[in-house]
Order: structure tokens, then sequence, then C-alpha cells
């Protein structure tokens, strides 16, 4: 019997792009499974609204026609619009079975900046005065640059990295109803997250912490893949 394929599909966060999770969907794809990585523009201080242009390009793509299970997962600043881009998902067609939030906030349909007043503090001290604030990597400094220690690997990743309208944080993303055969879960890599893996617990998801970095898939792509697919494979037994 041959074991059961899955068509993955990566939703990065928005603050990076797809370079962060390439490495995963090649190893998942040498298993045999299909894989695609959204690749949203970011937008403009000229939008008022920053989450609905993200989710028509999540959906853009033609609907799978392969019968495969479809996997979304979504990384750190997508973990908030991550129920909603699978909402949006399952109105197009999409065979989605499983969402997996890994290393981000716990998807509860509040903005950024409304969870966490001193991060908009922090922001507010950052932004430039054409209204954008500086590429993600910026933000830290060596901090940042610590996350992925090969520097051609941080180098593809971090060259994506567009400047982000200071509003970008400030829009809420609702939380949908989802159907009971979509499984959920929550993958935790350092410690930023752990309160999340706690919540999504107690929400009743499935929830496991892989010991690494917030860029752990791109340092340790084979065992973020393995504890990916372990991860499903533990949702397809629960359903």
């Amino acid at each position: 019997m041959e074991p059961e394929r899955r068509r993955w599909y990566f939703l990065p966060n928005p603050l990076l792009g797809p370079a962060s999770w390439r490495g995963v969907a090649d190893v998942l794809t040498g298993m045999g499974d299909t894989c695609s990585i959204a690749d949203p523009p970011m937008t403009t201080t000229a939008d008022t609204d920053h989450v609905t242009p993200w989710l028509r390009h999540v959906v853009s793509p033609p609907v799978p026609t392969d019968g495969l299970p479809v996997v979304v997962v979504a990384h750190s600043g997508a973990c908030l619009r991550a129920p909603m881009a699978v909402r949006w998902l399952i109105d197009a067609g999409w065979p989605v079975s499983a969402m997996i939030c890994v290393d981000g906030r716990f998807p509860d349909g509040t903005a950024f900046t409304e969870a966490r007043p001193e991060f908009a503090d922090m922001l507010d001290g950052m932004v430039r005065p054409d209204d954008y604030l500086p590429p993600w990597p910026r933000w830290w400094g060596s901090l940042v640059e610590g996350l992925v220690v090969d520097p051609a690997a941080r180098d593809q990743v971090f060259a994506e990295a567009p400047p982000i309208p200071r509003g970008w944080f400030d829009q809420a993303c609702p939380v949908p109803e989802l159907p009971s055969s979509v499984g959920r879960a929550f993958l935790c890599f350092g410690p930023g997250y752990l309160e999340s893996g706690d919540r999504a617990n107690r929400e009743g998801w499935l929830s496991y912490r892989l010991a690494g970095d917030h860029l752990h898939q791109v340092v340790a792509p084979g065992p973020v893949a393995a504890t990916l697919m372990g991860m499903v494979r533990c949702l397809a037994t629960e359903a």
C-alpha cells in the first residue's frame, strides 16, 4: 500500500517571502508530495485594507484537480490570517484537510498592535517619514542575523523582505468558522510563541514544539518537514 500523498501550500510570513520555506518544500517534494509557496506582494501605504489583497493572492492559483488533500502551513505574521485564508480556499473549492500555524500568534481576531500596545510603540519609533517601516531583518540587527548562521541562506531569505506600511499591523483579521474536517495544529520553535502553543492546546489543536529559533525551517528544513508530516499524520488519526 503506497503512502498517502498530499499537497502542501505554504503561506510565508508576509514580512519575508517564499525563500523562507523553499528548503522544506524541496524536502517534502523529494518525499513524493506536491508543494507550492504563496508570494503575495506587500501592500502600500495607499492601501487602507492590507488583508483582502493578501487573501486574493492566496486564492489566485487554480483549484487543484489532482484530488490530493491540501495542508495549509502559515508562518509567523501569516498565522493571524491563516483561518481566513483557509476559509477562502475552501469556498473556492480547495480540498483543505489541515491548517498548521508555525511560530506565530494564535489567530484570535485581533490586530498585532491591539494585542500588544508595547509593540505599537516600538513600531512608531522605527517608522520612516514615508510611513513605511524598514524591512523586518533591519529591526533587530545582529540578533536576526543569528537566526540563520549560513550567510548564503540568510542573504537569500532576507533579500525578499520588503518595506512595510505602518498601518499593516493595525488591521485585524476575523477568525471564521472552519469545517470540523479541517485539522488544526500549532508548531512552536522558540520561546517567543510558547504561549500561543499553550493557547492552541487549550483550544483543542494539536500542539507541538520543535526546539529552534524563529526561522528554524530555514536552518533545519529536513527535521521541520518530518515534523510537519508527523503532525499531519497525527491529525489524520484523530479525524
